[in-house]
């Protein structure tokens, strides 16, 4: 979709068209079609700063860059991408920082609000769910920011053209508690908000590529993101966590089924294999050996003895050459002998197994998984066992965040079952089993889950995340397993001994060089090691 966010040309190149035009007066009507269109696309607007924001990688949509720079990082500490323990020690550090890139997203939410501003008061209120909506935005960025680094710029945030060039750093739980009240805020505000009839505001039906302008899934993003966050605040503000979780199960308007989960398709699928996720996970695969094998960790909760094997496996992994599901060890006495094994130069032959290719890499319709219906269900599965008086289920949220990883996963695969690709084999887009089939299997994880202890559940609702979430959403199974580390420690280890967990990432250098008077505040946490507020630790 094609941005209305003006970016003006600079005066040299205005002079020298100009000349040039005084010269061959036939340039002036090009000169009118390409830069004062008559559309209005040159003049910027508030519906175009919204669109430019949307637009931009790395929020809904994961780019190229992000994935393949900072995923190998995260797969190799969280476990999710068959991993080995080489015998090297640990080393931290991202290679695409979120701090710069989520400051720059940030900019067209200003751009915003400054051209709201400009506007008549009756214009503004024209405009009221743009910036209702833009707030949400700006808070989805801040509270991952915050994930990343615990205390970031927030209040002062992009305010450089108020001559604040020197913003205080806000403690997380400030920013958590904020950007909570925040989505409360919006999401009741939409709640008794009916669309008008005026152009200005169905602009948003347009300029929303998200959702369309539908307020309803705008509240089922918000109110699933409050279930998001609240979680994370289990133990570091469980009040506010319980209060949040009750307020958005009376409300009901959440991704509670597939139909409501919010997923993304990107709308240039043409382009997936030079910015966009597909490409990343080609390149994951082929450079430095991969890291996208199946983990021994994730098949030993896909596969138990006794039970039923979970159908996601032939979803999310494909058969080795020899036709089995063969995983590679985190670290074991065969390790080298399996890694002398791995050949790809016969993709269809590969030996351990791989991520399944056509569910993920050469999938150009794959929906970025922003937030499904299975990671509600297991926050409040885990809500449940945490706050027995909310009246949760937690069976019953289990066996349906279950049931819906299997369904969604089935339902990428099937996107793509004709694809056709150097390496592609039939068994990798396996029909899905039957139901009666499937409801043999969640008997078994049910029956499992009953005679565990309680600390066993909490790592039995993990190790759902952990093959829901996989190598895809790396950022959110990372918060889980930074959080539940203080009650459940290594039951949630699930990469090899010589990876140590990371709990945040360094601040820019920057920071501390024209930021030096506010970073004193959080130098000493300026490390791979302290632990972020919401851990509880």
């Amino acid at each position: 979709m094609k941005s209305t966010y003006f970016k003006p040309i600079a005066r040299k190149s205005v002079i020298i068209v100009a000349i040039v035009c005084s010269i061959f007066t036939s340039c002036k009507k090009t000169l009118e079609s390409d830069y004062l269109n008559p559309d209005g696309f040159t003049t910027p607007t508030p519906e175009g700063f919204y669109t430019n924001i949307q637009q931009e990688l790395g929020i809904f949509r994961t780019s190229y860059g992000e994935y393949f720079h900072n995923f190998e990082a995260f797969n190799r500490t969280l476990g999710s991408g068959g991993t080995v323990n080489d015998g090297a020690a640990n080393t931290y550090g991202w290679g695409h920082s979120p701090y710069g890139d989520v400051y720059s997203k940030l900019r067209s939410i200003r751009a915003m609000n400054d051209a709201l501003a400009k506007l008549p008061a009756d214009q503004q209120k024209e405009y009221e769910v743009f910036s209702w909506t833009g707030i949400v935005i700006k808070d989805y960025l801040f509270y991952q920011l915050a994930d990343a680094y615990n205390d970031v710029p927030y209040t002062d945030a992009m305010k450089a053209q108020d001559n604040n060039f020197f913003p205080k750093f806000d403690k997380q739980q400030f920013i958590y508690t904020s950007i909570l009240a925040d989505l409360k805020d919006v999401s009741a505000k939409l709640k008794n908000y009916t669309l008008g009839t005026s152009a200005i505001q169905q602009l948003i039906k347009k300029n929303d590529i998200w959702f369309a302008g539908d307020l309803i899934k705008w509240r089922t993003f918000i109110n699933s993101l409050r279930l998001r966050l609240a979680m994370r605040l289990a133990l570091a503000d469980a009040q506010l966590a319980k209060t949040t979780i009750q307020e958005v199960l009376q409300d009901g308007v959440y991704a509670k089924d597939r139909a409501s989960s919010i997923t993304y398709v990107d709308l240039q699928q043409d382009r997936a294999f030079e910015f966009l996720i597909n490409r990343a996970l080609e390149e994951l695969r082929t450079r430095g050996g991969g890291y996208l094998w199946l983990p021994q960790n994730m098949m030993n909760v896909l596969r138990k003895a006794g039970q039923p094997d979970d159908p996601r496996i032939k979803v999310l992994f494909q058969p080795d050459k020899n036709g089995n599901y063969t995983p590679m060890p985190a670290e074991a006495n065969d390790v080298s002998t399996i890694r002398n094994q791995i050949d790809q130069t016969n993709l269809a032959a590969t030996f351990p197994s791989l991520y399944n290719r056509t569910t993920f890499e050469r999938n150009t319709a794959f929906p970025a998984m922003v937030l499904t219906s299975t990671e509600v269900h297991l926050i409040l599965a885990e809500a449940g066992l945490r706050w027995a008086d909310l009246g949760i289920s937690v069976t019953d949220q289990l066996r349906a965040g279950i049931q819906e990883s299997i369904d969604i996963y089935y339902e990428i695969n099937d996107k793509n079952k004709a694809a056709v690709y150097t390496g592609v084999m039939p068994a990798a887009a396996p029909a899905k089993p039957n139901q009666v089939t499937i409801d043999l299997f969640l008997a078994a994880k049910i029956a499992e889950f009953n005679i565990a202890s309680s600390t066993e559940k909490l790592g039995l609702i993990y190790d759902q995340r952990y093959v829901h979430f996989n190598m895809l959403k790396p950022y959110e199974l990372w918060a889980d397993t930074r959080r539940l580390t203080k009650e459940l420690g290594t039951r949630v280890k699930k990469s090899a001994s010589n990876f140590l967990l990371m709990e945040r990432t360094v601040y820019p250098s920057t920071e501390e060089s024209n930021n030096s008077e506010n970073f004193q505040a959080v130098r000493a946490q300026n490390n791979y090691t302290s632990p972020v507020w919401w851990t509880g630790r």
